[in-house]
């Protein structure tokens, strides 16, 4: 069961407490949001995580026959990757400039099992002596961060600088999620509750230093996306726990909330690139498929 949380919780597939919803700065955005969907019949669902500046999504999609697989997309152009016989749940949580992704699949055994994906090569992520990790983002130096359960059943945040594993976790919290990194090794991540899974604070990493970068009026804040200019995205929840979007641009100083508007308080921003393009999920009011996959530009 513990496994089981790890997993659900930090694809947050769980429910947060409720939490102020951000007023948008001025001067406000105008961000516009259209579905992103596998090509091909009978998708069942798609499910975007990040996105990188040739407007490459990574994610998942679920087929006809109720099978899910790890995706690249570009427009109506799919790579679809597999984990070994018997996994399932696979997904690609980061991509790079070099369409490498990285993500995680659940293995025969019922352990998360980190992977890079490299033009049809699928390699193993996965920190020394943990007992299940996840690879959420990979930059271009090839830097890939994550998270992982140790022995204990603690989690905790990752790096892996080409040469090393490294742990990475805040300083007093019980559990820290890695999310993404840009090219200048910049991490976004945050704290979660150990007794709920839920998220808490959001921090970027820079050499050897911290920053809490929440949303004013947030509190349970999941950070995801980074870009190469600081810019941020995150999911929030509101008073009544919708779920929406935020925006941060590092040059203005301005949080910027929005939803999609087929799933409004039901958007989970996930990815980001330089241009500020977005990507992420909604939960049609339809209620099928659960989740649907988007990407939001600024306009």
């Amino acid at each position: 069961m513990m496994m089981k949380r790890f997993l659900l919780c930090a694809a947050l597939g769980c429910t947060l407490a409720a939490v102020p919803a951000v007023a948008q700065d001025l001067p406000s955005l105008t961000i516009k949001c259209k579905d992103a969907k596998a090509p091909g019949s009978g998708i069942l669902e798609t499910d975007s995580y990040a996105v990188n500046n040739a407007g490459v999504l990574a994610g998942d999609y679920v087929d006809a026959n109720g099978v899910q697989h790890g995706m690249l997309l570009l427009k109506k152009n799919l790579t679809s990757f597999d984990g070994p016989a018997g996994s399932s749940g696979i997904a690609a949580y980061g991509v790079n400039s070099n369409n490498v992704a990285v993500g995680w699949y659940v293995d025969s055994n019922g352990v998360n099992q980190g992977f890079k994906y490299d033009n049809g090569t699928m390699s193993s992520v996965f920190f020394p002596k943990s007992i299940g990790t996840q690879a959420n983002g990979i930059n271009d130096n090839g830097w890939i961060v994550g998270s992982y359960v140790d022995t204990n059943g603690v989690t905790h945040g990752f790096y892996w600088d080409t040469k090393k594993y490294r742990k990475l976790d805040v300083k007093g919290a019980l559990s820290t999620q890695v999310w993404a990194i840009n090219n200048s090794n910049v991490m976004s991540l945050y704290t979660t509750d150990t007794s709920s899974g839920l998220p808490l604070d959001g921090y970027t990493y820079a050499a050897k230093k911290f920053t809490v970068v929440d949303p004013p009026g947030s509190a349970g804040t999941a950070l995801h996306g980074i870009n190469n200019n600081g810019d941020l995205d995150y999911t929030i929840f509101d008073s009544s726990q919708n779920r929406h979007g935020v925006l941060y641009q590092a040059s203005t100083g301005v949080f910027t909330q929005f939803d999609d508007p087929k799933g409004a308080n039901t958007t989970r921003a996930d990815g980001i690139n330089d241009s500020d393009t977005m990507d992420g999920r909604y939960s049609p009011s339809s209620g099928n498929p659960p989740s649907a996959g988007f990407v939001c530009t600024v306009k």
